[in-house]
């Protein structure tokens, strides 16, 4: 019976980790994602001041 027990217990430590590990991943990949946007927003932005300046797009 105590078998049973400590394989559940094990199980359920597991699953939390399992859990934690994911949630870390799904923080990592927003704010992978984010950082991507501004890079994207600033160089949209530096075109558009580039245009009204006169000067060439690269």
């Amino acid at each position: 019976m105590d078998n049973t027990r400590n394989e559940k217990e094990r199980c359920h430590c597991g699953l939390k980790l399992g859990f934690k590990i994911a949630k870390l991943a799904l923080s990592v990949a927003t704010v992978a994602t984010l950082v991507c946007m501004v890079k994207e927003v600033h160089r949209v932005h530096r075109a558009i001041e580039n245009h009204h300046h006169g000067h060439k797009l690269l």
